[in-house]
């Protein structure tokens, strides 16, 4: 039987990555579309220069079974993204519209109504676009893996003593292990009745502080912990920003931590055929 034939968008990133590597393992033919050739690169997958503000090369699309649309050009790096994200992804879902290619939109648990950042704001808008008769939205929660916001925050308790607390730490979190994650890719795109909107995260809630202490005690690390207003963190991120220096947070990111929401998740496990692994069970394999 032939394998089917994938279109990740954003492969360049730390999803799309974990996706590309994913389906390599299964032998599935991939196109990764990148902003950027990488200088390492797999044998086995085409890489194919990709911009969501210009026009897709519709011969890309030729013989693809699936789309997953990983791509999104962040506020922080162009102040027209919003638009570009909104067009780009409407572009993508004309093109897979017209050869009944059946795509995976990931969007985040940032993207409600009372959202506040560019992030979350965008990703809801582009979740309108998307005919849930045909396609998949993945709202996905905190994401574990070995690289992105995690490292991050590894990264900073190994090299201080002090730790900032947003908001107190109050925020609630829901978490899914990247491989977790990974798989429901795959499983809602080869059963035909999987569409519509699915919340992807372990059932679970618990606060931002939990977390960085339950990870700072996995890391043998004791730091003190120290409590930012959000408030006030907002006001500095906007001054670094306007005089053109880069710091750790950003206001984007802040705004997205001011009106971090949470689902029910379990009844969407069951309807896809997974368990998701707690944020224990996914720092145990991670930091193993």
């Amino acid at each position: 039987m032939n394998k089917p034939t994938i279109i990740i968008t954003g492969a360049n990133g730390f999803l799309g990555k974990c996706l590309v590597d994913y389906f390599l393992i299964k032998q599935w033919n991939i196109k990764a579309f990148v902003h950027c050739l990488p200088i390492e690169r797999y044998d086995d997958v085409v890489y194919v220069q990709y911009s969501m503000e210009d026009s897709a090369d519709e011969s890309n699309f030729e013989d693809v079974n699936f789309l997953v649309h990983a791509a999104y050009l962040r506020y922080e790096k162009d102040s027209h993204a919003d638009e570009i994200n909104l067009r780009g992804t409407k572009k993508l879902v004309s093109i897979c519209n017209e050869r009944n290619i059946k795509v995976v939109f990931l969007s985040s648990f940032s993207a409600h109504e009372k959202a506040i950042s560019h992030y979350g704001i965008t990703k809801l808008r582009c979740e309108e676009l998307f005919d849930l008769k045909k396609d998949v939205i993945l709202k996905v929660g905190f994401i574990i893996g070995k690289k992105g916001i995690l490292s991050e925050m590894i990264n900073r308790m190994k090299s201080s003593s002090f730790f900032p607390l947003v908001g107190g730490g109050k925020q609630p979190l829901q978490s899914v292990y990247i491989e977790d994650l990974c798989e429901v890719v795959e499983k809602v795109l080869v059963k035909k009745e999987m569409l519509g909107i699915f919340k992807i995260a372990h059932q679970e809630i618990i606060t931002m502080n939990m977390f960085y202490k339950e990870l700072a005690w996995r890391l043998e690390r004791k730091l003190i912990f120290v409590p930012i207003p959000t408030s006030l963190l907002y006001i500095i991120c906007k001054f670094f920003e306007g005089v053109g220096l880069k710091i750790p947070v950003s206001s984007e990111s802040v705004l997205g931590l001011k009106k971090l929401t949470t689902f029910e998740t379990e009844r969407d496990q069951k309807k896809i055929g997974i368990q998701l692994k707690s944020y224990e069970e996914s720092l145990d394999i991670i930091l193993k």
